[in-house]
């Protein structure tokens, strides 16, 4: 498929006329391939098996099309990288790869992944920038009411064991989601800091999946949690189902 052949100066030369790809007609492999798109955030990946350590930083990008890809900036690359991303910015990147993800790290509908090399660029486009909306509220989010927290370990944070959470999602609506590693670990951070008092959470990058006609939710490596009831949609789901957010919850110790 052609590329969009939009015009986009950017911040690097006004005067340049660049022609961009849409990230439905990008093509795998290394090539010379441009795309334009909204940073709309971006996060640290660690490897909770190696202590911590730090592998990445994963981007979420939004283009005009409303559609989102994910990139990751491996940690060879990150010091000289960090420095050009700005949430909420617009911006263009070249000289990149285009991979398939695999299934167990998709934080996106797309297919592909954008992975940062040696020759990639990042400007931000400062003007005749196109039409991007300023976020994407994905399918893959979702927020709800805590109603109970199964899991076992519960003295150790850093264990990266499953946890379940039940959640409320509409007002005769549960779901269970389960939490992996990384996700498991930052909750089970969550519980042993004691305050369970807000508990309408909206819970980032998760996988759904439907067994039987039930739907079922499993974390991802971008999963994130918020608990700010500033959040619009924690506000709107206070606000639409009667939940309050200072409601407590229900934690059970089992082995699974």
């Amino acid at each position: 498929m052609a590329s969009s052949g939009v015009p986009v100066p950017t911040a690097a030369d006004a005067n340049a006329v660049v022609t961009y790809s849409t990230f439905n007609s990008l093509r795998l492999g290394r090539s010379a391939q441009s795309i334009v798109g909204r940073l709309i955030r971006f996060w640290d990946t660690r490897n909770v098996h190696k202590n911590g350590e730090f592998m990445a930083i994963t981007i979420l990008l939004l283009d005009e099309q409303d559609l989102v890809i994910n990139g990751f900036i491996p940690a060879n690359l990150a010091s000289q990288l960090r420095s050009s991303l700005k949430s909420g910015s617009i911006v263009r990147l070249n000289g990149f790869e285009v991979a398939r993800i695999a299934h167990m790290y998709k934080i996106t509908e797309h297919q592909f992944v954008i992975r940062f090399i040696p020759s990639t660029r990042i400007d931000e486009v400062l003007a005749d920038a196109p039409v991007i909306k300023s976020d994407k509220f994905m399918v893959r989010h979702v927020v709800g009411e805590i109603r109970s927290v199964k899991r076992s370990d519960l003295q150790n944070n850093a264990a990266t064991s499953r946890i379940v959470v039940r959640l409320l999602i509409e007002p005769t609506v549960t779901v269970n989601i389960s939490l992996w590693d990384e996700a498991a670990s930052t909750f089970r951070g969550l519980l042993k800091a004691g305050d369970k008092s807000l508990s309408v959470v909206l819970v980032t990058s998760v996988n759904p999946k439907l067994f039987g006609g039930e739907l079922y939710l499993n974390s991802t490596q971008g999963t994130r949690f918020f608990f700010d009831t500033t959040v619009p949609e924690i506000a709107e789901f206070v606000g639409r189902v009667g939940a309050t957010a200072a409601q407590g919850y229900t934690c059970i110790n089992i082995s699974f």
